[in-house]
């Protein structure tokens, strides 16, 4: 039998469960009222499932974007490649992050290319356009970078050596960095649309990202490409050794322009063979001097040509180094060439007394640079290095393949570094001088005189508002009947 106190003991028992059923069942009811919806031909409330239910994402997503953020600015600081790095991190490099980062720009990951993307003849708007590409790439949150083509019609050769170097180096970043972090969806991926233009479809698919990011490749009879080639400088290579890797780099160009030539069956004369040797030579060693990174880039196709029934040909090539442009090498307490600089500065003392130097038109930078192309005139001390007449060989020898300026009116020559720019045309050409010693030497100075006293033609030696990281050359070259010989 149960005590009175007992049966008290249970009835109080049970109400404070009964009352604690209840408050839970009630907070049940609520939370269940808040998931139920109302289907639109029935009064019945039906019970969302639960793997449709609404879940707060806002902050699964904020962590995430948190942690994507965070990797991506330790990874940026500590495995861009060498090239990369250099052109996002350099203070005066038009896509430097910093600059790209201020312009806010919202892409949403479609990039669309100007009608003419050249770095060359249309700076502003191409490099507008490779800045956008670098916050697609690097700022923005986005799943794809979608080149849009559909509005270009000429792509410049090297404008797109360059943004296939940046796109190249970044595909290797980021699959790094999608290995170290785990994340496939750190960086975005790469794609192009509207391709519709059929000589520009030529070249992109010949030489252009398709091909250097290994997607696709194609042939087409009238273009023989010339891919994209690193030379890598090995310091721990001798003078001779250095040489003689030149010497097989500008073998292998010739030969890949004789083997265009083949398709036409024509072949150079022995004459213009050498002269093209001696371009690409000068070229390649001079793009080596300048350089303080240890990569130069070489790109080129050769495109086939019949009209008015003669069969020609146009050669394009681009040599490229990223680093010191060649102002920055003479300017520098470095530079080993002490008399050369001497030279420089009695030669910019003379300008700046009388008054030759306008600031944004014409500088100090512009006139060394020109300086730079003369005979006798190099960065290397001369008792390492006794070459002695600087970049007027192959400038020389791009007179002698193309001929008369009435002839040849598509051959033309840029030579870019820094804020300078310099373009061979024909309109003026080499002299030749004669010093107190009564020894001859060669000048170019783009003005009538032919003293390098003078102020040279602003049309031909340029200061150019957007700066180069570096040091490009690019040549077209319209190779013609006065040129080649028929192959029996």
């Amino acid at each position: 039998m149960q005590t009175r106190d007992e049966k008290l003991y249970r009835i109080i028992r049970r109400n404070k469960l009964s009352s604690f059923r209840a408050r839970r069942h009630n907070r049940k009811r609520k939370c269940l009222k808040k998931q139920y919806y109302k289907h639109p031909n029935s009064r019945r409330k039906l019970p969302i499932p639960r793997q449709f239910r609404r879940r707060k994402l806002s902050k699964i997503n904020n962590k995430n974007s948190q942690y994507r953020n965070k990797k991506r600015t330790e990874y940026f600081q500590k495995y861009l490649p060498e090239i990369l790095g250099y052109i996002l991190k350099q203070d005066k490099s038009p896509i430097n992050i910093g600059k790209v980062r201020k312009q806010k720009y919202a892409t949403d990951g479609i990039v669309k290319l100007p009608g003419h993307f050249s770095i060359i003849e249309n700076p502003k708007e191409s490099y507008q356009t490779l800045q956008e590409i670098v916050s697609a790439l690097f700022i923005e949150d986005t799943e794809w970078l979608t080149l849009d083509y559909s509005r270009c019609s000429h792509i410049d050769i090297s404008t797109q050596t360059f943004l296939d170097l940046l796109l190249m180096d970044f595909t290797k970043y980021r699959e790094k960095c999608r290995k170290l972090s785990g994340l496939k969806d750190l960086y975005p991926n790469i794609r192009g649309i509207g391709l519709n233009d059929a000589s520009l479809r030529k070249m992109i698919f010949s030489v252009g990202s398709p091909v250097n990011l290994g997607i696709a490749r194609n042939a087409y009879p009238d273009i023989v490409p010339y891919p994209l080639t690193i030379h890598k400088n090995d310091p721990g290579l001798d003078y001779l050794q250095r040489i003689e890797q030149k010497e097989l780099d500008t073998s292998d160009l010739a030969d890949y322009v004789i083997t265009s030539l083949k398709r036409m069956k024509r072949t150079l004369t022995p004459e213009k063979r050498d002269d093209l040797c001696t371009v690409i030579g000068e070229i390649l060693i001079n793009a080596e001097e300048h350089s303080t990174t240890r990569y130069r880039f070489s790109q080129g196709y050769f495109v086939e040509d019949i009209s008015d029934g003669r069969h020609s040909g146009v050669f394009r090539l681009v040599i490229l180094n990223f680093g010191q442009t060649i102002y920055e090498k003479f300017a520098s307490p470095e530079c080993p060439n002490k008399e050369i600089v001497k030279r420089m500065k009695n030669l910019s003392k003379k300008y700046t007394e009388r008054f030759l130097f306008i600031k944004g038109k014409f500088e100090e930078e512009s006139l060394w640079t020109l300086y730079a192309l003369q005979e006798g005139v190099t960065s290397i001390s001369t008792q390492d290095y006794k070459r002695g007449n600087g970049s007027i060989r192959f400038i020389d020898s791009f007179f002698n393949i193309k001929g008369s300026p009435f002839v040849d009116d598509v051959s033309v020559m840029t030579i870019t570094s820094g804020h300078t720019q310099i373009l061979f045309n024909g309109r003026y050409n080499i002299q030749t001088k004669v010093n107190q010693n009564n020894e001859k030497y060669k000048v170019m100075t783009f003005n009538e005189s032919g003293e390098i006293e003078d102020k040279p033609d602003s049309e031909f030696v340029r200061h150019l508002d957007y700066y180069f990281p570096g040091t490009m050359i690019t040549a077209k070259i319209l190779l013609n009947d006065d040129d080649l010989k028929t192959i029996q």
